[in-house]
């Protein structure tokens, strides 16, 4: 299915039944490395939308919506230090520019704060996508073992 987006938006409290939910889908989708690990899933099934509410506290989280309302991804940025700490998009919208919009507003939302770089950790095939929005490797992914870095991207 292509989405159509209508908007990528700010967050809201009312919004948190419906990350829990794109959370949940992406890291059980076929691109996700967890979607085995019966630790991650079992901690994911356990999470509620407090859970959510708790992280808005800290975070600025964005909503990429199709035309007709439907949450199709999420990312949250902790703004006081300058993290990207999630982006999420629902399987059935992957690799349709869902990630990348919700990336640029998150580091819009940066410039607006006055911040002029974001770090992110990222994973497996991640890793790929944030090289393509121009993020920089901080630290090199290890040779072997868990494929994974912290990247960084001057605004």
């Amino acid at each position: 299915m292509t989405a159509k987006l209508l908007t990528v938006r700010t967050g809201t409290t009312a919004d948190a039944a419906e990350i829990r939910r794109v959370h949940i889908a992406a890291s059980k989708g076929p691109d996700s490395l967890e979607r085995d690990n019966q630790n991650v899933l079992a901690w994911l099934d356990s999470r509620v939308d407090a859970d959510y509410l708790q992280e808005m506290e800290r975070d600025a989280f964005v909503i990429a919506e199709t035309d007709d309302g439907r949450m199709i991804g999420f990312g949250a940025i902790d703004l006081g230090k300058a993290n990207i700490n999630s982006v999420y998009t629902d399987p059935e919208f992957t690799r349709q520019g869902v990630a990348s919009a919700l990336v640029a507003a998150m580091e819009n939302l940066a410039k607006d704060a006055g911040i002029d770089k974001v770090t992110l950790q990222a994973a497996g095939g991640a890793l790929t996508f944030y090289y393509k929005q121009g993020f920089e490797y901080v630290t090199e992914p290890p040779k072997d073992g868990p494929l994974w870095a912290e990247m960084k991207k001057v605004l």
